[in-house]
């Protein structure tokens, strides 16, 4: 087997924590700048009245912000990123997706390594009558589902479009902008929000005019997400075994679609 780092190696290598942190610091930072922008008099958002609000959020009657925090909520990664340069934005993007991609590479690698030995903890000999070592049966069971579950992970970022400075913005805004579909929010008003906020935080984004937008962010950042939400659909159906019982089979199919949110954040 081939020297691979681990992936806590990988970790230290390309440091994926120091990120996710200071996405979590921005927007604490900038969480009142984002109320204040989406609750001004020009905002959009302004015209979905509360009975809009409960409805989706089925919130108290006297709970009038629940819409905005809801909306807010939905741009936690794409605050960070909006608060970057392209530059960085670029960086950012990249050392993610080299991290997740080298990470699922290697486990992929690794299992595929144990799997090309059936004999692993009970070795065959000529005439042997002793019984099959069906705990080592069920581990390849296990592995092999989990193989499953990375190969398409390794298959679906070998296929990834070469990474840019809007990438992070398209990925981020999936959900925002499906909300803001399933809210009724006409695409007139979905572009006025969108340069709203860029105009309030002052994106490094000099193209960005309303056909921008629809062009270069919100189709993309749809398309993003509904592959990503295929994926996850599919992903029950995938994980099916009948030699592993439906407690570990559950537990499995959990953290493959913990693994594909993680991953697919970037």
């Amino acid at each position: 087997m081939k020297n691979l780092l681990t992936t806590n190696q990988l970790r230290e290598k390309y440091d994926p924590e120091s990120i996710l942190k200071d996405i979590d610091k921005t927007f604490e930072a900038n969480f009142e700048k984002l109320i204040s922008s989406l609750t001004h008099k020009d905002c959009p958002l302004n015209k979905y009245d509360q009975d809009i609000q409960i409805s989706f959020l089925d919130s108290e009657p006297n709970d009038s912000d629940d819409l905005v925090k809801k909306v807010a909520s939905l741009l936690k990664d794409t605050i960070y990123f909006m608060t970057l340069s392209k530059k960085d934005r670029t960086k950012v993007t990249q050392k993610m997706r080299a991290y997740y991609s080298d990470m699922v590479k290697n486990q992929l690698y690794r299992i595929e390594q144990l799997l090309d030995d059936p004999e692993i903890g009970s070795p065959k000999h000529i005439n042997d009558p002793s019984p099959k070592h069906r705990g080592m049966a069920q581990v390849f069971q296990i592995l092999t589902l989990v193989q499953s579950t990375l190969q398409l992970e390794n298959d679906y970022r070998r296929d990834l479009a070469r990474s840019g400075y809007l990438t992070g913005l398209q990925i981020s805004m999936g959900n925002f902008f499906v909300f803001l579909n399933k809210l009724g929010m006409n695409q007139k008003d979905q572009i006025t929000l969108v340069q709203h906020l860029f105009d309030d935080f002052k994106v490094d984004w000099e193209e960005g005019d309303r056909e921008n937008i629809r062009l270069s962010l919100q189709n993309p950042a749809l398309e993003y997400h509904k592959m990503t939400h295929e994926d996850l659909q599919k992903t029950s159906g995938t994980l099916f075994s009948n030699k592993v019982n439906d407690s570990i089979l559950s537990n499995l199919t959990e953290q493959a679609i913990i693994l594909k949110k993680r991953i697919r954040r970037f």
